[in-house]
């Protein structure tokens, strides 16, 4: 007769002591979970133009610039010029601080 094939919970005495807890840590896991994260962060801040043009028309009418004159158009040129400013994301330009103090003047050598 042969012997009875013994169950996968009777095999061996399973993994050893943390080794339970790496499991979830594999490198595949990780930089899937790395990427998902990286994509996630990056597309959550970008509009489409189609999407910016059209949040730039809204503003410009809320102002109360009516489309097709000339106030709307620079309306929507100011707009679309402060955005390039900006980065289009909203992070302003990295300027010097401005409390800082402006660097001593050169000495003046006279000569007698």
């Amino acid at each position: 007769m042969p012997e009875p094939v013994p169950s996968p919970i009777e095999i061996g005495p399973g993994p050893a002591v943390g080794e339970q807890d790496r499991t979830w840590r594999s490198p595949k896991r990780v930089a899937v979970t790395v990427s998902a994260a990286l994509l996630s962060a990056v597309l959550s801040g970008c509009i489409s133009a189609a999407e910016m043009a059209a949040r730039h028309r809204q503003a410009c009418v809320t102002y109360g610039f009516s489309p097709g004159t000339e106030a709307y158009a620079n309306c929507l040129l100011q707009l679309d010029v402060g955005d390039y400013g900006y980065g289009h994301h909203g992070r302003p330009r990295q300027l010097p601080h401005p409390y800082t103090t402006p660097p001593p003047a050169p000495p003046v050598y006279q000569q007698n």
